[in-house]
């Protein structure tokens, strides 16, 4: 019970109640699947690199294949692009590289738009049904005749409702919104930093393999033809 009414009262008496109850139900259900997309997509930048750079120095790129296959996240993925490209050269390897970053940027910001709007329209949504909340109490004290302190803090107290569920959806919304932009931010960032290590590691490869290979004589260059000399005897006398 609410203000002596029974909740589902409550929400039947203000449409801004039903459109709030509507936007805590989405808020909440993006709130959980970002928290599960996080969950399985996490992962540790200096880890994950340090036994991939292990594995692809010490056992080579089909070793390091099936490492980088063990898990599905975006740091791992990020390892089997790299392998699959290797043979690019440094500018090539990176700019593929980045526009994978920038993939799962655009998959670690989803719903967060959508979380952002929430957050405030709740708490606007709540101040809009209070105030329509009180032209209705003093339009009813105005029509009726009667009225009060005790009428007129009961109309009050109905439409500052709307601002409390208001306030409560908007608040931990906000919360969760910022926590996961820094989140999805950080992961970027990690992804963009682990770029550049990658691409160094198999450019020291690439001149090792370069060094140990055995080396070829050199080609020597084309000779020029010799022409036969031809006695001219159109000037003999």
């Amino acid at each position: 019970m609410i203000l002596g009414q029974p909740l589902i009262e409550v929400f039947k008496g203000s449409i801004v109640m039903l459109i709030l109850l509507v936007c805590s139900i989405i808020a909440l259900a993006l709130i959980i699947e970002r928290f599960l997309y996080f969950l399985r997509n996490g992962f540790d930048t200096r880890t994950g690199f340090l036994k991939f750079s292990q594995v692809l120095r010490s056992q080579g790129t089909n070793a390091a294949l099936n490492f980088a296959a063990q898990k599905k996240n975006p740091l791992f993925g990020l390892f089997t692009i790299a392998l699959q490209n290797q043979h690019l050269d440094a500018d090539s390897l990176y700019d593929v590289l980045s526009s994978y970053v920038i993939e799962e940027k655009l998959k670690f910001d989803r719903y967060l738009g959508g979380m952002g709007t929430l957050a405030n329209a709740a708490t606007l949504l709540g101040l809009l049904g209070t105030v329509t909340g009180l032209i209705r109490a003093f339009h009813n004290i105005a029509i009726t005749g009667s009225g009060g302190p005790a009428v007129i803090s009961a109309g009050i107290a109905e439409a500052l409702l709307t601002t409390a569920f208001g306030l409560f959806i908007g608040i931990p919304t906000l919360f969760f919104y910022n926590y996961y932009t820094k989140k999805s931010n950080e992961l970027a960032m990690a992804l963009d930093g682990v770029t550049d290590k990658i691409i160094v590691v198999l450019e020291n490869m690439k001149k090792k393999q370069e060094k140990s290979a055995p080396a070829t004589a050199p080609t020597p260059p084309p000779q020029p033809a010799v022409m036969p000399q031809v006695e001219d005897t159109a000037w003999k006398f």
